[in-house]
């Protein structure tokens, strides 16, 4: 489990697949890694801005943790994982408990781990209801207060009786407030270990509610509620009470989420069942259908400002072959919902790369200028998902970048848009500016620093010289031994 831990349940799913820790996973889980992995230092998190539902200004922030202490925190989850377990099946209304999948795509995942489970749980729980209450937590993992892990585990009187650092829920409370340089509010978004501490937290906030509610019906997936009621009094009731309990462990409730409905509501948004209903023909009338389809996506994206119509809407042409004589205009509409929309520059690369793969002769002008579109408006504002996924679109299809474009890359801090960029310098993809303000980071305190990811990778792909003598990388015990052992976090 911690091998399969390490592997998959690292990186935040949303990088680019260039970004890997399978070889790190087989380093330190194989024994022989310094005691620094044991019991880890104070470090800080790396960043990666991922866009919100609709709007690319209002970011989410995901985060790499430093890999001495990921290995910490996981051999910590993975030792105490029966107890672990079995405090989070405590919870009956959780659709999202992590689940150990050694096939899955990640290590843990949630129970429920498709729309489609979800949409028959709620048909389910809505068969009697007369009130539904839908509620969703504010800002949660950014909110979590690290020591409610202790809480949620062992109660609050006995954490607060017991402070010694023995209990599990005080270990664990350590591990990630190392892995944030202390940070007590808030844990990292993006690993799986925190879907863990995430279950770990509610599952005690509904054993609180059903001291005082306990015939709670309904589900909850992560941190969105969706609970029925007999009656309005007893959904009041059950709304007061949650409040209450959420505030017990330092969260609160959205309110701009958080309503009160009488049923009938629909079961899934109706732009999700619009878009897939819509037939694409495989005959001459492929093109009509193609036109229209990226038409209504138009329009439900206007209609529906607030949510990932147009990722849900690119999906299906992950693995859509068009007929050859419509070739041409798909990656035209596809080129230009990547610029229009960059938050789903994914799903447009991903169709893209799904054409190269059929031997469907793609041509690069319309994917330069969609990427050059995308990394200058992007990169400078610190948009770090779209910036990535175009850097290694660049690299992936052999498109070179333009010195305007080299100059707005040279603008970021972020390590994974910097290390796509070094890597397409090397290739003659693109010309850099200036990397002084990357340079200043191959330094062995950077090893422990926000930018860690960057001073490790420069410094194994001799594409960044340390600062000062020697090699800030060899001299490091820690990063020293992933280096001998050939470890490398981009491929």
């Amino acid at each position: 489990m911690l091998s399969d831990l390490l592997t998959k349940g690292y990186f935040p799913s949303e990088l680019p697949p260039c970004f890997n820790t399978a070889s790190y996973a087989h380093a330190v889980a194989s024994g022989g890694a310094p005691k620094e992995f044991l019991s880890a230092h104070e470090s800080q998190l790396c960043s990666f801005s991922l866009a919100r539902a609709g709007n690319s200004r209002f970011r989410r922030r995901l985060s790499l943790v430093n890999p001495v202490n990921f290995c910490e925190l996981s051999r910590l989850i993975v030792n105490n994982w029966t107890a672990l377990q079995a405090h989070m099946k405590t919870s009956t209304l959780s659709r999202s408990t992590a689940t150990y999948r050694p096939q899955g795509e990640r290590a843990l995942s949630p129970s429920s781990y498709s729309p489609g489970h979800l949409v028959e749980t709620r048909a389910r729980a809505r068969g009697t209801a007369k009130v539904l209450l839908v509620a969703d937590i504010s800002e949660f993992y950014h909110s979590i207060y690290t020591h409610s892990i202790s809480w949620a585990l062992h109660t609050k009187a006995v954490a607060k009786a017991n402070r010694n650092g023995n209990l599990l829920g005080d270990k664990l409370d350590s591990a990630v407030r190392k892995a944030q340089h202390g940070q007590t509010i808030g844990i990292p978004i993006g690993p799986d270990t925190s879907l863990v501490i995430a279950e770990v937290i509610l599952a005690a906030v509904e054993q609180e509610v059903r001291h005082q509610v306990p015939n709670l019906e309904g589900f909850r997936f992560v941190d969105d509620f969706e609970l029925c009621f007999p009656d309005q009094a007893t959904a009041e009731k059950g709304l007061a009470v949650i409040q209450e309990m959420l505030l017990r462990f330092d969260l609160r409730l959205n309110p701009r989420k958080t309503n009160l409905f009488l049923p009938p509501i629909n079961l899934e948004p109706e732009w999700i069942s619009e878009l897939r209903r819509f037939k694409i023909r495989d005959n001459s009338g492929q093109k009509h259908d193609l036109i229209a389809y990226f038409d209504t996506m138009t329009r439900l994206l206007r209609a529906y400002p607030n949510e990932h119509v147009s990722k849900y809407g690119l999906r299906r042409f992950k693995s859509f072959k068009p007929k050859y004589f419509n070739l041409q205009l798909l990656q035209s509409m596809l080129c230009h919902i990547g610029v229009a929309e960059p938050g789903s520059v994914r799903e447009v690369i991903e169709a893209l790369c799904f054409l190269r793969s059929q031997s469907l002769p793609l041509e690069t002008l319309p994917i330069q200028q969609m990427l050059t579109a995308v990394l200058t408006t992007s990169t400078p504002l610190g948009h770090h998902y779209e910036s990535a996924w175009a850097l290694w679109a660049a690299i992936h299809f052999s498109i070179p970048l333009s010195t305007e474009v080299g100059k707005a890359v040279c603008t970021t801090e972020n390590s994974t848009v910097a290390i796509l960029a070094l890597d397409a310098s090397a290739r003659g993809l693109i010309t850099l500016s200036d990397t002084s303000r990357w340079q200043a980071r191959m330094t062995q305190r950077d090893l422990r620093e926000d930018e860690w990811l960057l001073s490790y990778e420069a410094n194994i792909h001799s594409w960044l010289p340390t600062v000062g003598v020697g090699d800030h990388v060899a001299s490091d015990s820690a990063f020293g031994f992933l280096k001998s052992q050939n470890v490398t976090f981009y491929r």
